[in-house]
């Protein structure tokens, strides 16, 4: 069956920029950071590209109810069906598993987050020209009076606590790039709210073990000058290890660190 776009399909952006740049995404920084290696596969060779799973499905039906409802609108039943039809080939997404958990946590995500705190701009893509044809640009899920705000899903007994920080550099080149924009920024917020965990029926007691129903959580930081510095720095040291290793493929593996890169 081939795919069929939907609303909930995200293309990237790059058709709002430049024709030739590219693209540092916030939300794959992380591994720029931490694997290198598979960030350069991934963003530099295009290989193996993720196609979804179980969670990323979830938390992109939670998104769309969440954008839509902020937005005044009313989400389309049938773009949430032709998207979830669309992974039916994908052995890593359980569509039963995915209908019965976005509805209660996405329910939980509005009633409990948005419609008390309807953000001023909503999925608002963003980019700022870094120099010599490179670019970070993103979605934002919203964006209210100084605080970036995006939405997660997890699926755990246990509450986050703090921003991890594979998603705080994610909020922070948001952050960034809205300040070039000519915004006051001062906060990023993750909104998480959890999957519907039934407990098990214990094997000693045969009594069923305590359940955990969605739950919205909400974690905000203050952001100041020297973080907005700091990912600057970031952002100019992947725009250089991009271009040095573009200008001298010898290199790659050094900078990219991974000796199976070697040429």
């Amino acid at each position: 069956m081939s795919h069929v776009v939907t609303e909930l399909d995200y293309q990237g952006g790059m058709d709002k920029l430049p024709e030739g740049v590219f693209k540092i995404s916030p939300s794959s920084f992380s591994r720029f950071m931490e694997r290198p290696h598979y960030w350069y596969r991934e963003q530099i060779l295009k290989e193996g590209g993720f196609e979804g799973n179980t969670a990323s499905v979830i938390g992109t039906l939670c998104h769309y109810v969440a954008e839509k409802v902020a937005k005044g609108e009313v989400p389309d039943k049938e773009q949430i069906s032709q998207y979830v039809l669309n992974h039916k080939d994908n052995e890593d997404v359980d569509p039963i598993e995915v209908l019965s958990q976005y509805k209660p946590m996405a329910e939980r995500l509005v009633n409990d987050y948005v419609l008390g705190n309807l953000p001023n701009i909503v999925e608002d893509f963003i980019a700022y020209d870094l120099g010599d044809g490179v670019w970070t640009a993103g979605s934002v899920d919203a964006f209210d009076n100084g605080c970036i705000i995006d939405y997660k899903t997890y699926n755990s007994k246990s509450k986050p606590k703090a921003i991890p920080m594979g998603y705080r550099y994610q909020l922070l080149i948001y952050a960034y790039i809205y300040t070039k924009l000519g915004h006051e920024v001062d906060r990023i917020r993750l909104v998480y709210v959890n999957r519907n965990i039934i407990g098990e029926i214990s094997e000693k007691t045969g009594k069923q073990l305590k359940s955990y129903p969605p739950e919205v959580t909400v974690l905000t930081e203050s952001i100041t000058k020297d973080d907005l510095d700091f990912i600057e720095s970031l952002l100019m040291m992947c725009k250089e290890t991009y271009l040095m290793a573009k200008e001298d493929p010898s290199l790659v593996h050094l900078l990219y660190r991974d000796m199976r890169l070697k040429v």
